[in-house]
């Protein structure tokens, strides 16, 4: 036998074959260094915050923490006239934190939007459980409404008694996360508040 029949002859095609799945490797392991770098991983690998973890500790059998929205309060939030806290669906850090069910529900279109006197968007809302800085609770509905060009969702039938118990000002930040307890009941939770101040240009975590 010749020394050329001894040795196995590799395939041209598998050989591309080959290297196409290193390249396709490689460039998945380079997709994620970015978004890595760029902060726009997926919010489940973000750990939950201690105060986050106190918060579910009080509620029977809390899981599913997903971050939501870093919330920058405008006037429009605290109005009592406005009654509701927007959260624009473009802003989001996790459009998963809805179930399906959930998401049918605030897709449903209002009967007569033009005749509303809502905004434009779902005539339904989802009944949720939010906490607040303070740790306490409300019982809150999420809806979906068109507010200018952009579609939000929205704490709405309750959020006026948040405002009430809470001494928010314009271009407070707060951190919203979502998680599930109980059989699965929503809860939304506003993070301790950040505020800026006028005279370091500093900011501070506070509790109301």
């Amino acid at each position: 036998m010749s020394s050329k029949e001894s040795i196995p002859m590799v395939k041209s095609d598998d050989h591309k074959f080959w290297k196409l799945d290193m390249l396709a490797k490689f460039s998945e392991t380079i997709l994620e260094e970015k978004e890595r770098a760029s902060g726009t991983e997926k919010s489940s690998s973000t750990p939950p915050p201690k105060w986050l973890m106190k918060v579910m500790m009080k509620e029977k059998n809390a899981h599913d923490p997903k971050l939501i929205i870093e919330k920058r309060l405008h006037a429009s939030d605290l109005s009592k006239v406005q009654s509701r806290l927007s959260m624009p669906i473009n802003q989001l850090l996790s459009s998963d934190f809805l179930t399906d069910e959930e998401k049918t529900i605030l897709h449903e279109p209002a009967p007569d939007p033009v005749k509303s006197t809502r905004k434009e968007g779902s005539k339904k809302g989802v009944s949720v459980v939010l906490v607040d800085p303070l740790s306490k609770r409300h019982e809150v509905e999420i809806r979906r409404w068109k507010i200018g060009a952009c579609w939000s969702y929205v704490v709405v039938g309750g959020w006026n008694n948040v405002i009430d118990r809470n001494k928010f000002e314009v271009d407070d930040v707060t951190v919203i996360w979502s998680f599930r307890y109980g059989g699965g009941k929503l809860c939304l939770a506003l993070s301790p508040l950040v505020r800026e101040s006028k005279h370091s240009g500093q900011s501070s975590s506070r509790r109301s």
